[in-house]
């Protein structure tokens, strides 16, 4: 839920522009939020095989 929560988070920070990254801050940004949104998937996946 946490690792979710900071992708929402993160992708609203850069279309939000509140804290102004560069370009390549926000890129990087939303191909963190990428991998974690990957993360949480695959945890949603593995707990729902339990």
């Amino acid at each position: 839920m946490a690792n979710l929560l900071w992708v929402v988070l993160s992708l609203v920070v850069v279309i939000s522009g509140v804290l102004s990254p560069t370009g390549v801050g926000a890129v990087w940004v939303v191909l963190q939020s990428l991998a974690v949104g990957g993360f949480a998937a695959l945890q949603y996946v593995e707990l729902k095989r339990l």
